[in-house]
């Protein structure tokens, strides 16, 4: 993953000999062993899915472990149990905490701070209301409106003909054409990313941005977390009501519409033209069919590999559901007598 230094700053560069000397000294309980093949210099981290050549990644949801032997030139932080499934072990750090070490080492290549000062460029053509606030190497592009007291964080692109109501706040993203954003969205906020062990709660670094296509909708009061590694995407013309959450690494496909206080967990896909009815809950690291329909207060735990209209909770075919709650409803009354 390249890390947008707009947002981050520069990267810092490590040899994998250097990495394994901090890692032993950091988290002398944690660590078990390394291999290098030659010591070559990183400095980038990536999703294992996502991986190149010399990026540095972590493995730990076994969602993941299909990618475990197709990533050449990639330094696997695992754990020692796993080493016995890795065909090609040139590259790996193996330790027993593979996500919590991993975290230390993004924020040693990517510290997040910017270091230069950078004049925003604005179009002479938008209009910013009273109170708007404006961050560092931000560019506003043609026809943009922004409402009153909306703060724009540093680094932010804003494409022409777009719309930020009142009381926004935009960080780490870059928007497209012809948007609404509603008044009180947060868009580009770190994302719920901290995770706990033995030793203790701890935070996840967030290197990534937001990236709204052309022609989308944010509902009033909605919040988008920018990626932890990657981006969160909004593809053209998604329609996102108020009230919505949609958390760090998640993809829309074009053309969905999301309804008011829904929630959408971490790294789940969703395709192309889907329909997410009120109040639906959807787990984390899913895949979501491109048409299906998610009737009002369902809850998806499971990928959907089939274009349906679907409901309840767990969600299964509404048909299907229907008929559980069909049955329930005799069985209850047949107690009743």
């Amino acid at each position: 993953m390249k890390i947008d230094k707009r947002f981050y700053g520069e990267v810092k560069s490590y040899k994998l000999s250097d990495l394994s000397k901090i890692i032993k000294s950091t988290f002398p309980d944690f660590f078990h062993s390394c291999n290098f093949l030659k010591d070559q210099t990183v400095n980038s981290c990536s999703s294992i899915q996502d991986a190149q050549n010399k990026d540095i990644v972590f493995l730990e949801n076994k969602k993941y472990f299909k990618y475990l032997n197709n990533t050449n030139g990639v330094c696997l932080i695992i754990e020692p149990e796993v080493l016995d499934q890795l065909s090609n072990k040139d590259y790996f750090i193996a330790t027993k905490q593979p996500r919590r070490v991993f975290a230390h080492i993004l924020n040693l290549i990517s510290p997040g701070k910017v270091d230069k000062k950078i004049n925003s460029e604005i179009s002479k053509s938008a209009i910013l209301k009273k109170g708007v606030a404006i961050g560092k190497n931000v560019e506003i592009e043609n026809n943009v409106v922004i409402g009153e007291n909306s703060v724009i964080g540093d680094g932010v692109i804003i494409s022409e003909g777009t719309e930020i109501g009142s009381n926004c706040t935009i960080q780490y993203s870059v928007i497209g054409k012809n948007c609404i954003i509603y008044p009180g969205a947060r868009i580009g906020m770190t994302g719920f990313g901290f995770n706990y062990d033995k030793s203790g709660v701890y935070k996840f670094p967030h290197r990534g941005r937001v990236i709204i296509k052309n022609n989308v909708e944010i509902g009033a009061n909605s919040t988008i977390d920018r990626g932890s590694l990657g981006d969160t995407i909004i593809n053209d013309f998604v329609m996102v009501d108020n009230l919505v959450h949609i958390a760090h690494n998640v993809k829309i496909g074009k053309g969905s519409i999301i309804c008011g206080q829904s929630g959408i967990a971490g790294s789940t896909n969703i395709g192309d033209n889907v329909v997410i009815a009120a109040q639906v809950g959807i787990s984390g690291h899913l895949n979501i069919k491109s048409n299906t329909i998610l009737s009002a207060r369902s809850g998806v735990t499971k990928d959907i590999n089939n274009a349906e209209l679907m409901g309840g909770f767990p969600a299964i075919p509404i048909k299907e559901f229907r008929k559980q709650q069909a049955t329930l409803r005799i069985m209850t009354k047949k107690l009743k007598k």
